[in-house]
């Protein structure tokens, strides 16, 4: 026979329900429905195969035939590279099984398996075309098989597109030891139990008694003594558990082979019976009753037990002589324990002997001991005793060697008390304790958060337990919400049933609570944002006063009250600069670190003033250090002059600073940039400031720069940062800045970006929710819309120019080279690492929209004029021409020279600030003058941010970029306090090109932050190939021109 011959047998169900456990049997029958299982391989002896479970390499699983016990049993041995297999939980794995059920489905549906070794048998069609009758002749079995109607001779047996099923049962017709003259074969026992084991598919009749009944469930062999005098008589039979039926073996036909089965004439019913050599059931069928004497019975019954039970007969089912075999006379019971733990004994009583019950079945039934004078030997009622036990299991306990008791802990003993006693027979002597008193109403949780001084709040759990409040461990409640807990020991022995539903708004307000060493949990004030939201989730928390005030002061639900401005200070405040001064003092008075994020232009500065000069007279002298860019160093110098005259300031800036050295401790402000930081950062981290205040905070986003770096190292008893743009491009610029104010708040960057911004971006309501509530106490965001009612309106309109046709073909011919270019880079090494090359071909298609002549074209190539120079041309002279004032901003160095040309030529003054300027203050003063210059161009990074120009009423973006931020704080310059006019801003945009999906994608970034500064609820998605591919949209000017290129 070939190996599948030989293995199918054992790839039944009902064969592999004996060798794998029903866990693995229902696991393995999931993976089979899902189509787990692939690369099905006959390889010799054994058949392997790929099963995918949860993981996401697949397991490699070997089945194999394996003949044991000296040729007298067959099993199937499995081999699987799962943890399950390995570590030797059951013999055969949920992915065996998979296997199995797979590779008989292939077979008998006819599919194709990989073999190296042996080719098998493929069909049209799993179901049987034959028709077989078999009747017993002359000590062997003789099947005739018919087709059409007629018999079927052995040649004609073999023909093309026979079924699987006949195929098979052919090669067992093959086997026949002699064949009649009409075709019919005369087989032997061995033969034919092959061939209905696949017959099971086809139609197969007994002559005589009619068509064969394939009944399902196996039959067991049992063994059942009695005792008759002074002999015993052990009777054999056959017992079907499923109908409840027995079968004597000598009234039926036993059919020994590879399965063995057995034949019920009267029914013509067939059964196999799998667990008991075929041997064995040869001799019972010869000889099913056994007289023996009962003596010698009593004394070899050890011996006999196992010799039954190595050929097949349960042990649980070994016959009892009932000479000595004794019934239980009752069970006793003992628990120990209570609430957390329950310990129970139990043990049968046979008259005066009482015997220990524990969770492992005895070896024997038979017992024998010596009592005095008196031997005594009898055999326990393991029925009975087993019947007990499962009482004990079905009220959830379990055994314990180590406790030799059945025992339940936690929940599981609760529920014993609660449900398992009274599931205890009331015959058995039961010996309990005093149990534990059940509350009847379950607890309600809730929690105590008191200030305990400085940054830490004092947080305990309450329970109210039917009108009583009882303080509890905060780590015991979130422990029993971690166990799952359904019941819980009270401080005076009772128990009541927890609600876990209950228990979760005070588990999630746990989130924000750390544990000191006595195991005590606290809340630092860094978290009160996230206490404050979760606290409202949970019913009758009792919050202190100072706790509730603190708490609705830094969220936001009430404005704290200002303190009594310094008098060092002449500013006279507005009310929403009072309410930032109030919570600018609020975070001092409790050591906490924010960002003061109003818009552009409503007087960060001053509010910062406002909190220096009262720390001063509270706290008196001690130096605050300001940075920021370069640019606005003069502006922070005037301003302290103007509003805190009484504050001496030293410029931190120069190559003659050195010589200032001695000052620096003894100036209340000083005031360096981010360039000079880090140069000097080794001389300036041996000072302690009162304050380190970053101005423009956004500058340190690059959270890898030396700068950032540098910012982290100064050290301070308060730390401020002042941004009107925290975040310019993605969420993390937030918390590069927080990761100076107050290390490790929004945790690990890589923590940040895996619980917010990868979150947020996906759209995640309630991470952004999650977030915003963790910040809002220590963010402060005014726009001007909102509490600048006096500034006057602002009017946007973005001017769409179209290029002219050499300026197109210019456009498509560098987009269809930039295109090619990114694709091939993109395709190499993927578009993380393609940045640079997708930032230089977008470079080069902004300078066409910009002017040609930015793009440096070949010695005598045409250069097509620029549309947009035009438009600015039309657009510059008709403000000036009006008598408006207005500011340009560019952020291509050669652009801006060649606005200066235009300029020139239409004779309009001008005044040009750039990164190389020298005397930005004066030339701010005389824009600033009303008889100034009427228009002041300035580069984009060199005057973007810092200046105040309301002198201004026209803001005119020559060019787009990428970050809308930037614009926005370009655009401030002009309408800020201090603007009494109405501000035109002009956006000058190419239409489509790659400047209008900039402003586009734009719109996207300015979504992001304001989502996470709570302004709205949409949330954008960072660059993707997406973003990529609408950037480079074509056609620009239509297919026809697309097509000139």
């Amino acid at each position: 026979m070939s190996t599948l011959d030989n293995l199918l047998p054992l790839l039944e169900p009902e064969a592999l329900v004996r060798v794998a456990s029903p866990k693995a049997m229902t696991a393995g029958q999931e993976l089979f429905n899902n189509r787990a299982v692939t690369d099905v391989v006959i390889d010799g002896e054994a058949v392997r195969g790929k099963v995918k479970g949860t993981h996401a390499v697949p397991h490699s699983t070997t089945l194999k035939r394996v003949v044991a016990g000296g040729g007298k049993r067959i099993k199937l041995e499995c081999n699987c590279s799962c943890p399950t297999f390995t570590d030797g939980w059951e013999k055969i794995c949920h992915h065996g099984v998979a296997l199995a059920l797979e590779l008989r489905q292939q077979y008998l549906s006819g599919g194709d398996l990989t073999m190296t070794q042996n080719p098998w048998v493929t069909s049209v069609d799993a179901k049987s075309r034959n028709r077989y009758q078999i009747q017993q002749r002359h000590g062997l079995w003789q099947v005739s098989v018919f087709g059409s109607g007629s018999a079927v001779t052995a040649a004609k047996r073999k023909r093309k597109g026979m079924a699987a099923v006949d195929k098979l049962i052919n090669h067992y017709l093959d086997q026949a030891v002699d064949e009649t003259d009409d075709g019919a074969a005369m087989l032997e026992d061995v033969a034919l139990a092959g061939m209905l084991y696949f017959a099971r598919e086809a139609s197969v009749s007994i002559k005589g008694i009619g068509k064969l009944i394939f009944v399902t469930e196996p039959l067991v062999l049992r063994i059942r003594a009695e005792s008759k005098k002074s002999r015993v008589e052990l009777h054999a039979f056959l017992e079907h558990k499923a109908s409840e039926r027995t079968f004597e073996v000598d009234e039926g036909r036993v059919i020994a082979g590879a399965p063995t089965w057995f034949l019920w004439p009267p029914t013509a019913e067939i059964f196999l019976v799998p667990d008991t050599p075929p041997w064995t059931l040869e001799a019972v069928a010869k000889q099913p009753r056994i007289i023996m004497d009962a003596s010698v019975a009593a004394e070899d019954m050890d011996a006999l037990s196992e010799s039954l039970q190595s050929v097949g007969v349960p042990k649980r089912d070994l016959f009892e002589l009932a000479s000595d075999a004794r019934e239980v006379d009752n069970f006793v019971v003992t628990i120990e324990g209570g609430a957390s733990k329950i310990a129970l004994t139990l043990a049968a009583r046979y008259d005066n002997v009482t015997l220990a019950i524990s969770g492992h079945e005895p070896e024997s039934a038979r017992y024998a001991a010596t009592i005095g004078d008196e031997s005594i030997a009898f055999y326990r009622d393991l029925e009975a005793e087993a019947r007990a036990r499962q009482v004990l299991y079905d009220g959830k306990l379990r055994w314990s060697d180590a406790d030799e008791a059945f025992v339940a802990l936690g929940d599981t003993a609760i529920e014993f008390i609660v449900a398992g006693l009274p599931l205890l027979p009331e015959a058995w002597d039961k010996k309990i304790p005093a149990l534990p008193k059940l509350r009847s109403k379950a607890p309600k949780p809730s929690i105590s958060v008191r200030n305990k001084g400085g940054s830490v709040l004092d947080v305990e759990a309450l329970v109210d337990v039917e009108g009583e409040t009882e303080l509890i461990s905060m780590r015991d409640l979130l422990r029993w919400l971690h166990e799952g807990r359904r019941w819980v020991e009270l401080a005076d022995g009772s128990v009541a049933k927890l609600d876990p539903k209950i228990l979760e708004p005070v588990a999630d307000a746990a989130g924000a609570m750390q544990f000191d060493k006595q195991g005590n949990a606290e809340v630092s004030t860094l978290e009160l944002g996230t206490l404050a939201r979760l606290l409202q989730e949970v019913p009758d928390a009792k919050v202190a006063k100072d706790v509730k005030k603190l708490m609705a002061n830094m969220t936001g639900e009430r404005s704290a009250r200002a303190p009594r401005k310094a008098k060092a200070l002449t500013a006279k405040l507005r009310d929403y600069q009072k309410s930032g001064y109030a919570w600018l003092w609020q975070l001092h008075e409790n050591q906490m670190a924010g960002i003061l994020a109003d818009d552009m232009g409503l007087g960060k500065t001053v509010q910062a003033l406002a909190l220096l000069t009262k720390a001063k007279e509270v706290d008196g002298e001690r130096p605050s250090l300001i940075v920021g860019p370069t640019s606005v160093l003069g502006v922070w110098r005037q301003e302290v002059k103007k509003w805190a005259p009484s504050l001496s300031v030293l410029v931190w800036h120069g190559v003659d600073r050195a010589e200032n050295t001695r000052l620096l401790k003894k100036t209340d402000v000083v005031v360096t940039s981010y360039a000079i930081l880090r140069r000097d950062i080794d001389d300036l981290a041996k000072i302690r400031f009162r304050y380190v205040i970053l101005d423009e905070a956004q500058y340190i986003k690059n959270w890898t720069t030396s700068t950032a770096k540098s910012t982290k190292k100064l050290k301070a008893e308060h730390r401020l940062a002042l941004s009107g743009t925290p975040i310019e491009n993605h969420l993390v610029d937030l918390w590069a800045i927080y990761d100076f104010l107050a290390p490790g708040f929004l945790g690990k960057l890589s923590e940040f970006q895996k619980g917010y911004v990868k979150p947020i971006e996906d759209g995640d309501e309630k991470a952004l929710e999650t977030l915003r509530a963790r910040i809002r106490p220590f963010i402060m965001r005014r726009r001007k819309e909102d509490v600048a009612s006096e500034l006057p309106p602002k009017t946007e309109q973005t001017i769409f120019v179209q290029f002219g046709r050499s300026q197109l073909a210019l456009y498509n011919r560098i987009l269809k080279a930039a295109k090619s270019e990114i694709d091939s880079r993109i395709g190499e090494v993927g578009i993380e690492k393609s940045q640079m090359t997708i930032l230089a071909a977008l470079t080069r298609l902004r300078q066409v929209c910009t002017d040609p002549r930015l793009l440096n074209l070949p010695e005598g190539s045409a250069v097509p004029k620029s549309a947009k120079l035009e438009a600015f041309r039309d657009l510059i002279a008709e403000c000036v021409g009006s008598g408006r004032k207005a500011l340009v901003f560019s952020q291509f160095v050669e652009m801006q020279k060649l606005i200066t040309e235009t300029l020139d030529e239409l004779e309009i003054e001008y005044l040009w600030l750039h990164g190389g300027s020298t005397n930005r203050d004066e030339l701010v003063q005389r824009f600033q003058q009303k008889s100034g210059p009427p228009v002041f161009l300035i580069s984009l990074k060199a005057g973007g941010a810092g200046l105040t120009l309301t002198e201004a009423d026209t803001v005119i973006h020559y060019d787009p970029w990428w970050n809308p931020a930037v614009e926005d704080q370009a655009t401030d310059r002009a309408h800020r306090i201090g603007q009494d006019k109405p501000v035109m801003v002009y956006r000058l945009v190419v239409e489509h090109t790659v400047e209008q999906k900039m402003v586009e994608l734009g719109a996207e970034k300015r979504k992001v932050a304001e989502s996470a500064l709570g302004r709205d609820t949409k949330v954008g998605k960072k660059l993707t190939m997406e973003d990529v591919d609408k950037l480079l949209e074509t056609p620009v000017g239509g297919q026809a021109a697309w097509d000139e290129v």
